[in-house]
């Protein structure tokens, strides 16, 4: 009763310092936890920006390991895949750069990166894929035109000797589909065989001759020019593959 009477006794004026008094606490007290509530979300932040970078670094580290040491596999197997692995080098560069441009968005967006990484992996298993398909393509043509050479050395007609013929046209094959897909529109056929010519020729020496006969199908191709015109297909085709993938 006296603590309520004397409530009572208190003056507006009073009344109203205490509730201005108590406006400003609350005021100070909200402003307190806004900053503690940011300080802990930008360190959050922080902490998940930095475990992404480091994770980045790592992948690209393992990445550039894993290549180097099977592009040095294939140089060390077949100098005349050095402009191969020189493509690769170019595509392990670009992947690094997309890796580091990833590390740059994932500062401003996150929902980015999932998907990012996905196209990634998936540019570096098609490359992988390609590469042991194009590995296992040489180890057969190595395979089959030895082969060849050695049947032709010999008189005798055996069942590998046909075998042998038979992988001969299906390369010939090869090279003809490979030959009419690069030949410009409106391009002769004799200015399509010195392009060959002249391509090939950075590495072996070839004549346009020697080209336009392996695509008519005249006479009997030596192994070396069988291999050296089976190495620029090879290279078309890889080509085309890493311009899919690309797109």
């Amino acid at each position: 009763m006296k603590l309520i009477l004397k409530s009572r006794m208190i003056s507006p004026h009073v009344m109203e310092v205490l509730l201005r008094k108590s406006k400003r606490m609350n005021k100070k007290l909200g402003a307190e936890v806004n900053t503690k509530i940011a300080n802990e979300l930008s360190a959050r932040l922080s902490e998940v920006n930095s475990t992404f970078t480091a994770e980045l670094v790592r992948n690209n580290n393992e990445l550039n390991k894993k290549l180097t040491g099977e592009i040095a596999k294939i140089n060390t197997r077949d100098a005349g895949y050095a402009s191969e692995a020189q493509k690769i080098l170019s595509m392990v560069n670009n992947v690094t750069t997309r890796l580091d441009n990833i590390e740059e968005a994932c500062r401003n967006d996150f929902g980015n990166i999932s998907s990012e990484f996905t196209s990634i992996r998936t540019s570096i298993e098609a490359l992988r894929n390609e590469m042991i398909q194009r590995y296992a393509i040489a180890q057969r043509l190595q395979v089959d035109f030895d082969q060849l050479s050695a049947n032709h050395s010999s008189s005798s007609e055996s069942s590998s000797s046909r075998l042998s013929v038979s992988s001969l046209e299906e390369n010939r094959n090869r090279f003809k589909r490979v030959f009419d897909s690069n030949k410009e529109e409106g391009e002769t056929l004799d200015y399509a065989f010195e392009t060959v010519r002249r391509e090939i020729r950075h590495q072996e020496k070839i004549g346009k001759s020697t080209v336009e006969n392996f695509y008519y199908g005249r006479g009997d191709p030596k192994y070396t020019t069988v291999m050296s015109i089976m190495r620029w297909v090879d290279s078309k085709e890889f080509s085309g593959s890493l311009d899919n993938n690309a797109e």
